[in-house]
């Protein structure tokens, strides 16, 4: 991690300030724990009291600065540097100085933080199918179906619609699958069908729809009796109908 802090302080001289003729910033900041920084930065130079003056004064000035980051660093790897460094006189007796600094290290993830990281990576995963592959599903073997039901009403509809009708009952009714298997696709064709067993797969990273086919010795017309394959993406579920022997 690297985070940026910007700050302004003001300097106030028992003098005039005619000019500044050496000035250096100095860094004795320290971390007191992995969130807090604490200690001084040493401002020292010479100056002039007028322009015309000879005579040089010094000055030395330390700076109490204190810092807490929201964030948690390992303290072994951890350090804080100032990156930039300019000032300006105001009311010929005040310096501002205008100070950035530069906090590096490596970040230390609590273990909640961690769990909810692995949860995260867990849900990502299972969307692109290296969980929860597939579901397998035993159904009986059903008999020519002309008509699907439309809430209170019934008409003859096209293979297309059936699919499209299919895949939104599996993908809402997976949690209870076990319950509601014959429901999923009591409407898969208009022939008498010899499957009687389907798959739910998930379509995962660097898969195509040849591999698919060769993974279950199936063949392209099957699959699209089934589904639709104009939109194959990472996460699209495909019905894979299994031939009992």
């Amino acid at each position: 991690m690297k985070k940026k802090v910007a700050f302004q302080k003001e300097i106030q001289f028992p003098t005039m300030i005619g000019e500044i003729s050496a000035i250096s910033l100095e860094n004795e900041l320290k971390f007191v724990d992995g969130s807090n920084i604490e200690g001084n930065l040493l401002l020292s130079g010479k100056y002039k009291m007028t322009e015309a003056s000879r005579l040089e004064e010094d000055f030395s000035y330390k700076i109490p600065t204190e810092i807490a980051l929201t964030e948690k660093l390992d303290l072994n790897t951890s350090k804080v540097e100032i990156v930039d460094f300019f000032y300006e006189i105001n009311n010929e007796d005040t310096m501002i100085c205008n100070i950035e600094l530069l906090i590096d290290g490596v970040e230390i993830i609590e273990v909640d933080e961690i769990e909810e990281l692995d949860r995260s990576s867990d849900e990502e995963r299972e969307c692109d199918g290296d969980k929860k592959e597939m579901k397998e599903i035993e159904i009986p073997k059903i008999e020519k179906v002309e008509t699907i039901e439309k809430e209170d009403n019934k008409e003859i509809i096209s293979r297309e619609e059936k699919k499209e009708i299919i895949k939104e009952e599996i993908i809402s009714k997976e949690e209870n699958i076990s319950t509601k298997e014959s429901s999923l696709f009591i409407n898969l064709g208009e022939e008498e069908e010899t499957y009687g067993t389907f798959l739910v797969y998930i379509v995962r990273q660097n898969e195509s729809i040849n591999s698919i086919i060769e993974k279950y010795n199936t063949n392209i017309e099957e699959i699209e009796k089934y589904n639709n394959l104009n939109d194959l993406n990472i996460g699209t579920k495909l019905i894979i109908p299994i031939l009992n022997d």
